[in-house]
């Protein structure tokens, strides 16, 4: 396995890291996770050189943070790997509730520390939130007590606040979206290239868009991959694409078979910085420009139609609707769009009260497009 520093830290990290938003489980229930196949997994991981293990509270509807727990401490893995977990700001009402959280997720893991903590899922909302119940004097707090070795941020905002963020308090790292179609999407390339300038440690989750980017290519985009002698699949071109990148310490895939992650791991070991071509690069370019031919709704996410009176998230859902047609994933894309956290800010929600239409520079009817999506993919109840 191939190590690389975080940040200034002083850990080295695998390059490929053990996201646990995605286990396998069973009964169409997420929470009744299959634990033998998850602990076949950790151990193949382990042995294999994979090192941290990613982990929040909302992750199998709190869940994944007590199995792995639970295999950690029974089969005597903890002192092998990093651990991470997160404090999801939007559970909580007060600083009092911050601390409880993290307390028990401790517990959970059945571990006395974490080698690194994330306050999670910053945007403008919940980084108001972090800043009203003093997550700050927190992590000071816990770093003291030892119980804290590295703190960082995950982050879904755009480039202007993950600067405010990364300014704002002694991180030490971050986990950003990135993957070569979201290079101007979220943090993007220059965020990504600001938190490393800054001396952060930066590592990648959605690498493969949750795993849109894993699926057979369309003829047009496996014409331009076929341009490489190298025969890769749709998932190593991803996976590669960020593993060149120096500014990578680590990339997080939610991996559910055991398939995946020996695949992963392999490619992982593929691929140190700097291993593809000028001419290898330069493909991510063409093959993007290709996906974007199938955008259905012309939105360059310029969010200029933002704020909304009724809290809609008209690029978001405008992305989501393309990006099921873009990579030929519809109900895939439909579930994420119907996902319980995306109520607040669905485009049934829209009112047609007229308000963004003068804002948009592309001049789309945008009224007439939340209610499209509405009618073609929400879920009637």
């Amino acid at each position: 396995m191939i190590y690389r520093k975080l940040g200034n830290t002083g850990l080295e990290f695998s390059s490929l890291g053990f996201g646990c938003m995605r286990l396998p489980f069973t009964d169409g229930d997420v929470r009744n996770i299959d634990v033998e196949k998850v602990r076949e997994m950790v151990h193949y991981a382990i042995d294999n050189g994979v090192n941290y293990f990613d982990l929040a509270l909302p992750y199998h509807e709190g869940m994944a943070e007590v199995v792995i727990g639970d295999i950690l401490k029974e089969d005597n893995l903890r002192d092998k790997i990093y651990i991470g977990s997160k404090l999801p700001v939007w559970k909580v009402k007060s600083y009092e509730d911050c601390e409880e959280v993290f307390e028990n997720q401790l517990k959970k893991l059945k571990t006395d520390y974490f080698d690194i903590y994330l306050l999670h899922n910053m945007d403008y909302a919940h980084w108001e939130l972090a800043k009203k119940y003093r997550v700050f004097e927190l992590f000071d707090k816990k770093i003291k007590e030892g119980k804290i070795k590295h703190i960082g941020f995950s982050f879904h905002g755009n480039v202007p606040l993950l600067k405010e963020i990364i300014d704002y308090y002694k991180w030490e790292f971050c986990l950003i979206q990135h993957n070569y179609m979201d290079t101007d999407y979220q943090a993007g390339t220059e965020g990504l290239e600001y938190a490393y300038s800054k001396g952060l440690g930066v590592m990648i989750m959605e690498p493969l868009k949750g795993g849109q980017l894993a699926k057979k290519s369309p003829e047009p985009i496996q014409n331009i991959w076929n341009k490489c002698n190298s025969e890769r699949t749709a998932a190593q071109w991803g996976l590669a694409y960020l593993f060149n990148k120096k500014e990578v310490s680590c990339v997080l895939s939610g991996m559910n078979t055991m398939e995946m992650l020996k695949e992963n791991i392999e490619t992982a070991n593929m691929f140190p910085i700097g291993s593809l071509s000028d001419e290898e690069v330069s493909l991510y370019g063409e093959v993007k420009k290709e996906f974007e031919k199938l955008i259905k709704i012309p939105c360059t996410r310029c969010q200029y139609c933002l704020p909304c009176p009724f809290d809609v998230d008209i690029p978001s859902n405008i992305d989501s609707y393309n990006m099921g047609f873009m990579y030929n994933t519809i109900e895939h894309a439909k579930n994420f769009y119907n996902r319980a956290f995306f109520d607040p800010k669905r485009s049934t929600n829209c009112t047609s009260c007229g308000a963004c239409l003068p804002k948009c520079p592309q001049h789309l009817n945008i009224p007439e497009i939340m209610k499209r999506i509405s009618d073609e993919w929400a879920i009637k109840k």
